[in-house]
């Protein structure tokens, strides 16, 4: 009897760390992004987000970094689905609409790149009138 106990506590822990963990994300976003801004280290960056996206699939925060670190290591088309991913988790995020206008205007796709800046200033985000500029 207590060997299945023992079974069934295992198994259920095992089961628990398996789940979700919007605490244990959120220490990880907040982890990466200062690798990401701090020091600049975009792979350490990006992996450490990636632990907080395992941890918490709806973190729109930690998509976003882990769609900075991807831009400054040049992984564009990688930075770009992470981008999407955190205007699809919060549809009003001015700051991922501007970063994939700044992405699609890097690899030279200047129509998407104003599309996004228009929505990014659409939702609040300042300081746009030089990129606006370029959209006409």
């Amino acid at each position: 009897m207590k060997r299945l106990i023992f079974l069934l506590s295992t198994v259920l822990l095992m089961a628990m760390m398996g789940c979700e963990n919007p605490a244990k994300s959120r220490l990880y976003t907040e982890e990466g992004s200062k690798q990401l801004l701090r020091y600049s280290d975009y792979e350490k960056a990006e992996e450490t987000l990636t632990k907080a996206i395992k941890y918490d699939k709806n973190n729109f925060e930690a998509y976003y970094y882990r769609g900075c670190a991807k831009v400054n290591a040049m992984k564009y088309q990688e930075a770009i689905e992470d981008f999407l991913k955190a205007v699809e988790l919060k549809p009003d995020y001015a700051d991922a609409y501007f970063n994939l206008g700044r992405t699609y205007y890097l690899i030279h796709n200047e129509d998407k790149a104003c599309e996004y800046y228009k929505l990014a200033d659409q939702y609040g985000r300042p300081n746009l009138e030089d990129y606006l500029k370029r959209c006409n």
